[in-house]
């Protein structure tokens, strides 16, 4: 893993709770690990939003996009995790 950068995040306090609880189940070793999750699943959220309106541009179907889904997530999984 790529160094590390330490950067202030402020929440609230229920939201930090939530964060605690998912900690202390076990769920994630710790809220730094929740925050970088969170981040990856929203770029993940974004790739996809973005895959979406291309598809609709293109005029590609439901059908066509599940066809060929699994090259599309290797794609997009190479350009999200292995490029960095």
């Amino acid at each position: 893993m790529s160094k590390m950068v330490s950067v202030q995040v402020r929440f609230p306090p229920k939201e930090l709770e939530r964060i605690d609880d998912l900690v202390a189940k076990g769920e994630y070793h710790s809220r730094s690990e929740f925050i970088r999750d969170a981040v990856r699943k929203a770029e993940m959220i974004l790739s996809m939003e973005r895959m979406s309106r291309i598809c609709d541009e293109e005029g590609i179907t439901a059908e066509e996009l599940i066809k060929s889904g699994k090259e599309i997530r290797e794609q997009l999984y190479k350009e999200m995790f292995e490029a960095k």
